[in-house]
């Protein structure tokens, strides 16, 4: 499993490139270097001294680089430079060719949403999950049981699942990329950037929540989300404490994100019949 690079802000951190690697470097500490060739993704996260080689480095080798800030903003993101389409580009089209496939599409997005919404309340509550099974559930009925667990503002909420939502979207655009489909051409979000990415996100969601409740179950004791200016913020610890959590799921979220790119190589497949 390749590695994810994360360089959080640091006014002593730099980033230089040194041929294929890396060198990550801090004032009064041993610097690192690190093969380029062992790192999937890249997550830069505020201010952070880096030369413009670094960034290149990586998106010749097709691996997107990310920038977010401390409210969990997406600033940027640079992908690598390609005048040609992705290899599945016209296949893609077939999702969007008739209103008949439009809903096979959609209705395959609610059916795998609901699978992971399951997996999430039944991690909250086997009692819900109980209950949910027996006498199913709408979505209003599932985000009525999230609600009932934050714990929070809704814009302290808004913070810690816009940053966790990043993270996962940066992952899958990497893995669509290696795919060779176009991360723009989804359908639930039609015509919008990454729509394809926000396509696989939406079915991810729970995810996102799940891993917010229990960020913010942490956060009093820890300082970990701070108020500045009237706006909630991330601390530097409490980023480092959504990294480790993310990455400790990052092995499960990347076999899901690779079943649902399967599923829509094999709906492509179907729809061409």
């Amino acid at each position: 499993m390749e590695r994810t690079l994360y360089l959080n802000e640091n006014k002593e951190l730099k980033v230089i490139r040194d041929g294929p690697s890396v060198w990550v470097k801090e004032e009064g500490k041993a610097g690192s270097r690190v093969p380029a060739r062992l790192i999937g993704r890249v997550v830069i996260i505020g201010n952070v001294k880096i030369e413009s080689g670094v960034i290149t480095l990586f998106t010749d080798r097709n691996i997107p680089v990310t920038f977010i800030n401390y409210r969990g903003e997406s600033v940027a993101v640079a992908l690598p430079y390609n005048d040609k389409l992705p290899r599945h580009y016209e296949d893609q089209k077939i999702f969007l060719k008739n209103e008949q496939n439009i809903l096979r599409f959609k209705n395959w997005l609610e059916s795998r949403r609901k699978e992971i919404q399951l997996n999430v309340v039944k991690r909250l509550s086997k009692r819900i999950l109980f209950k949910f099974t027996r006498f199913g559930f709408r979505e209003k009925d599932y985000r009525s049981i999230i609600n009932q667990f934050r714990k929070c503002s809704l814009e302290q909420w808004q913070v810690i699942t816009v940053i966790i939502s990043n993270l996962l979207r940066e992952m899958i655009i990497g893995s669509l990329i290696r795919a060779d489909l176009d991360p723009h051409m989804g359908v639930l979000h039609r015509r919008h950037n990454f729509s394809l990415a926000l396509d696989l996100c939406y079915i991810l969601e729970a995810e996102i929540d799940v891993q917010s409740l229990q960020f913010l179950k942490q956060k009093i004791e820890n300082e970990r989300l701070i108020k500045e200016n009237k706006n909630w913020y991330v601390s530097k610890e409490g980023m480092r404490d959504i990294i480790h959590r993310f990455e400790n799921r990052k092995n499960q979220l990347t076999n899901i994100t690779e079943q649902l790119i399967d599923d829509i190589f094999e709906m492509m497949r179907e729809l061409r019949k």
